[in-house]
């Protein structure tokens, strides 16, 4: 996995992690830092090209953008996400681990191949999580750190190519587009 920390300075450190507690409590939102996680799947051959977008703001409407060249899908739209399950999705999600990830610099990822990143936004601060993503559910026995069921196949994570301390983020965080796309999690 790899790592993308942008415009960090100690106060916007100590800004998201405070923003990222407000909303694990349930607390006042009003005139606190929004926090927002977005997700972005892309990749595919051009006419076979798939462009999944999930942006889950702390305050508003969540939103969603698929487009599937191969099986012709172009949707779009917003859907009201649940304050408990923003404070599920903070409670799972631990900037201080976060920040010690290593960077993975070098990571490097096949053309045309299905790429996807999950970047937590607060203030000035936002960590991107970039990763391989499968279409297809992994062996069994083999675990899913994420998996979204949008349209004929899945865009799967394997847990294996995730850290353990995203894992939990990364299930609430499908739980909950899962739930704004009509599509319970398995």
């Amino acid at each position: 996995m790899r790592v993308t920390i942008e415009s960090f300075t100690r106060p916007d450190v100590e800004r998201m992690r405070a923003a990222v507690a407000r909303l694990a409590d349930g607390g006042d939102r009003e005139g606190a830092d929004d926090v927002t996680f977005d997700l972005y799947i892309s990749g595919g051959c051009p006419g076979q090209r798939v462009d999944f977008r999930a942006s889950v703001p702390s305050g508003g409407e969540a939103e969603v953008t698929h487009v599937d060249e191969l099986r012709d899908v172009d949707e779009r739209f917003s859907e009201a996400v649940r304050p408990a399950e923003l404070a599920a999705l903070a409670r799972h999600l631990d900037v201080a681990s976060l920040m010690e990830l290593p960077a993975n610099a070098d990571e490097g990822y096949v053309p045309d191949s299905l790429i996807g990143s999950v970047a937590i936004t607060s203030a000035n601060a936002r960590i991107t999580l970039w990763f391989p993503v499968e279409d297809e559910d992994p062996p069994e026995g083999d675990e899913v750190a994420l998996r979204i069921d949008r349209g004929q196949v899945p865009f799967v994570l394997r847990a294996s190519m995730a850290p353990a301390s995203v894992r939990p983020a990364f299930a609430q965080l499908a739980q909950v587009i899962n739930r704004l796309t009509g599509r319970p999690q398995r």
